[in-house]
């Protein structure tokens, strides 16, 4: 790209730098405070060298076009009049000759570039691609790419002003939606422990081009839909000329294999509008659903229909393919539409009839799901007349029990109340009552079960209280006021504090012992 002005040496004068303002228009956005420092420095022992490029907006404004890192630096070494030169230049020359001036800079970053041509594209003819292309010295194709580039949403710019990705990952990114690129942004990171942590760190760009044909492209060559039809969505057109198809746009989606759809909002308008189209054609459509079970009014769920994969005949007129016994036609066999998933909008051949032999062969037959609902009925009111006499027998036991309880139906309680112990409890229990149950070569639960055959009617009931309230001597700070041993001892006018103290100090003093003796020892070496 050549720049339109010509030298003028009588342009040339210093102004002060307080009369200086950055052009609005300049895509430069970065300016490394470092670099500003070390410029300012050489300002203040050498001057200014280089004139800055500025137009006259009135008799005391200036607006420079090329030079804003200098002014900045001139600012910053406090200095009052800078060289400049003066040119008559209008908004699209002013444009035009920022571009130069950052294209020919070494450190410019891809995003700012984006916009300088962006603004050349904005001012109209002869500003398109191609003419942009051949004043800048670059293709097409690396045009139309920077220029996708200032379609990134801000923090995703911001991110790549700030290097945290690559022009790799940036141009990927800036060729979705914008309601895309966030999703992909975040998928571009992976999080990694490190010795700093959990860090997230950079995927590589093949990676992240392959998860965004996996996860965002929506491909065309299964919609349900006719790609050519101009007037199902007529705001959108059709497929077949559309730049937001990465098989017609190949300057910029030269990289994606397959022909995809990059607009999901225009996908999913043309999927409703052929379901719509379909379905005032073909009432009789049934619609079935992708998820499992079915909702009153809904479509179909799986549980309800089976998808047919019919197989049409060989070119070779060999006859359909053999297909599994479950897959075959049927009497019943009728088109249904699919109404949600991956495959909606398609028409599918299905069987909606539950007890149809072909698709459902080991189905029990309607004579045969009666009889099985009769046996189970048999069984269930089998089963209340046991429950419901057992507990008549238990009502007539309570009322002949006699009060207190005789020896034998302590002893029954007993039995059933060290079976229900905990098994972490048990050696406690065990302890308790010095009963050995380690070196006998049974079970816990047996062992204490023939100790407790041999007690008399008064320690099988001070044994079933005991059992009650083991659990409780077992658990520290809870509730007074819900403390089932707390409230034994107070029906029992037991002093649960005095007894507290005296634990407390009986603790006390052995640990005094203990130092004593610890010292004692200490002593003597």
């Amino acid at each position: 790209m050549h720049s339109q002005i010509a030298p003028n040496p009588s342009e040339y004068r210093d102004v002060p730098v307080a009369a200086l303002i950055e052009s609005p228009s300049n895509p430069r956005k970065r300016f490394d405070e470092t670099s500003l420092g070390e410029l300012a420095a050489s300002f203040k022992s050498q001057g200014v060298l280089a004139p800055l490029l500025v137009r006259e907006l009135d008799q005391s404004k200036f607006e420079v076009i090329a030079g804003a890192r200098r002014l900045r630096a001139a600012k910053l070494a406090e200095l009052q009049n800078v060289p400049v030169r003066v040119v008559k230049l209008n908004d699209a020359e002013t444009i035009e000759a920022q571009c130069v001036e950052n294209l020919q800079r070494e450190d410019i970053h891809p995003l700012e570039e984006a916009l300088g041509f962006k603004s050349l594209l904005e001012l109209g003819e002869p500003y398109n691609i191609a003419h942009i292309a051949a004043r800048a010295g670059k293709s097409e194709a690396y045009i139309y790419g920077r220029l996708k580039l200032s379609d990134l949403i801000p923090p995703v710019a911001e991110a790549f002003l700030k290097d945290k990705i690559t022009i790799g990952h940036a141009l990927l990114i800036a060729k979705m939606q914008p309601s895309q690129q966030q999703e992909a942004f975040a998928a571009a990171f992976r999080s990694m422990w490190t010795s700093e942590g959990n860090t997230q760190v950079l995927i590589p760009v093949r990676e992240l081009a392959a998860w965004i044909e996996s996860n965002i492209l929506l491909q065309l060559a299964s919609v349900p839909f006719d790609k050519q039809d101009e007037t199902l969505v007529p705001s959108a057109g059709s497929c077949v000329n559309c730049p937001k198809r990465t098989g017609f746009n190949k300057l910029l989606f030269a990289d994606v294999r397959k022909d995809s759809c990059t607009d999901p909002e225009c996908f999913r308008a043309k999927v409703d509008a052929h379901i719509a189209k379909t379905m005032e054609k073909k009432p009789e459509l049934v619609q079935i659903s992708s998820a499992w079970n079915s909702r009153e009014g809904a479509p179909l769920g799986r549980n309800r229909y089976v998808e047919l994969q019919v197989k049409k005949t060989k070119s070779n007129g060999s006859g359909a393919a053999k297909q599994p016994p479950t897959q075959k036609p049927c009497e019943k066999m009728t088109d249904a539409i699919v109404m949600d998933g991956g495959t909606r909008g398609q028409i599918v051949k299905i069987c909606t009839d539950l007890n149809c032999r072909v698709h459902h062969p080991d189905r029990p037959s309607p004579q045969q799901l009666q009889r099985d609902r009769e046996q189970e009925r048999k069984r269930i009111e089998k089963e209340k007349i046991q429950i419901t006499a057992r507990h008549r027998i238990l009502a007539a036991i309570l009322e002949r029990v006699s009060v207190p309880l005789k020896k034998s139906d302590l002893l029954t309680i007993a039995q059933q109340a060290v079976a229900n112990v905990p098994y972490n409890r048990l050696p406690l229990l065990a302890k308790r009552h010095k009963v050995e149950t380690e070196k006998s070569g049974t079970s816990p639960v047996e062992v204490l079960l023939k100790h407790v055959s041999r007690l008399d009617e008064n320690e099988l009931s001070r044994l079933l209280l005991e059992i009650s309230l083991l659990e409780s001597a077992y658990r520290t700070g809870s509730d007074s006021d819900s403390d089932v041993l707390l409230a034994t001892a107070k029906r029992y006018r037991i002093d649960a504090d005095k007894l507290q103290k005296a634990v407390a100090q009986e603790f006390a003093a052995k640990q005094k012992k203990m130092e004593k003796k610890t010292t004692a020892n200490k002593t003597a070496a």
